[in-house]
This record gives C-alpha cells, sequence and structure tokens, in this order.
C-alpha cells in the first residue's frame, strides 16, 4: 500500500503549491471477473508554468515511487472554464484482481455487494502521514478546497449505499469527507440486475401492428 501513501502526499504537497488539485480514484466492478482501477490527477495548466515543470516530470517521479508497474496516459480537461492538465494511472492486473476481494455476489438476495473496510481506506492513505506535511490535517486540506473523490461502478443498478451520492449509476465518495467523519465504518454498496422489459416492449407493439393491419384489412373489404 505504500504507493498509494505516496500518491496522496503528492497531492497534497501540490496543492499547497498551487491552490487546487482534483484527484479521483474510479474502480468499476462491472465485470466481476475483471476489475479496473485508475487514478486521475489534475492541475491547473497554470501550475506547470508556474514552478517550470512538465507533467512528464511529476509522471516520472510518481512511476519512480512504486508506480512504475503502472499505466500512465496523459489527461486535459476543462472545469468551471479554467483548463487542468494531468495524469492518468491505470492499476496493474495484481491491484486489481486484490480489489475482488471486497466484491460478491448474494445468490439469496440477487443482489451484488461491495464492502469495504473504513481502516483499508486510512491505510491506504496514511492520515497520520498527512499531519507531518506542514501540519496540515485532512480538516485543514477539505477546508482549503482539495478535492479527491473515490468513485465506483458497479453491474446492473445501484440502488443502495451509505455514503457518497449516487449519480448517474456511479456512487462518488468525497474521501476527505469520509475520512473526517467517525459514524461510518464500512464502506456498503447494493446493486440489482437491471430488469430487461425489452421483449414485453416488443410484444406489445406486434399486438398494435396486428391489429392495425386487420384493421386495414377488414376496411379494405
Amino acid at each position: 500500500m505504500r504507493y498509494k501513501k505516496f500518491y496522496i502526499i503528492v497531492l497534497c504537497l501540490l496543492f499547497l503549491l498551487t491552490g487546487c488539485v482534483k484527484g479521483n480514484v474510479n474502480i468499476d466492478f462491472q465485470n466481476i471477473d475483471d476489475v479496473e482501477m485508475n487514478v486521475e490527477i489534475l492541475l491547473p495548466k497554470s501550475f506547470y508554468n508556474s514552478y517550470a515543470t512538465s507533467i512528464d516530470k511529476l509522471k516520472n517521479a510518481l512511476k519512480e515511487k512504486n508506480l512504475k508497474d503502472w499505466q500512465s496516459e496523459d489527461l486535459k480537461k476543462s472545469i468551471n472554464g479554467v483548463s487542468y492538465l494531468g495524469f492518468n494511472f491505470i492499476a496493474p492486473e495484481t491491484i486489481n484482481k486484490l480489489l475482488l476481494s471486497f466484491f460478491y455476489f448474494n445468490k439469496q438476495e440477487n443482489n451484488y455487494h461491495v464492502e469495504i473496510d473504513l481502516s483499508t481506506i486510512n491505510n491506504i492513505y496514511n492520515t497520520s502521514e498527512l499531519k507531518n506535511i506542514s501540519n496540515y490535517s485532512l480538516e485543514n486540506l477539505k477546508d482549503m478546497g482539495l478535492e479527491v473523490n473515490l468513485n465506483i461502478i458497479m453491474p446492473g443498478e445501484i440502488i443502495k449505499t451509505n455514503v457518497g451520492k449516487i449519480n448517474d449509476n456511479k456512487v462518488q465518495i468525497n474521501l476527505l469527507d469520509l475520512l473526517t467523519q467517525n459514524k461510518i465504518s464500512t464502506i456498503s454498496l447494493v446493486s440489482k440486475e437491471k430488469t430487461n422489459n425489452s421483449f414485453v416492449i416488443n410484444f406489445i407493439v406486434i399486438i398494435i401492428l396486428i391489429f392495425i393491419l386487420y384493421r386495414i384489412i377488414r376496411k379494405s373489404k
């Protein structure tokens, strides 16, 4: 988990320099046999000019710190009229396989479940190390506007989550909010297979067409 601890520390250091860093940890459970995870980091375009650096330099620095097995690609986005440049790290197969331990299918309920203990998140982001960064706590960073979200996609239709919000069949969790509260100890999500109504709809359409055809034939006689 050391690479993830380093990732969040780098995010915080960059934030203290720029005042605005956006991070997303995306986990896709849609394929139950092949979970996928990627990490996005975005900084304002002005940052690279102000600090005489480049995306490649930052990306290489991260890859040298236990991210060398991750694939990477450059990102460019416009958010609220501000141009952001950054990169997307794609997790290797070894990491994706570990994520399967958080995911299971309940045959009796015919539902998919994701259960992630909050201690796992705390270990990943190592909040004690964050306190050593210029004495900035998670609360300080949240108040300053740092955004780090965990986005989870599941097979079927997501019907329940105990944290975050469901938007376009994706659960978005603000990690700073999650790590600075003490009421929730486990992230719990439930999804169910989407009902396929196409057969019923097609059957009704066919009946209507037959009825119309029958009326036309009768009138022609």
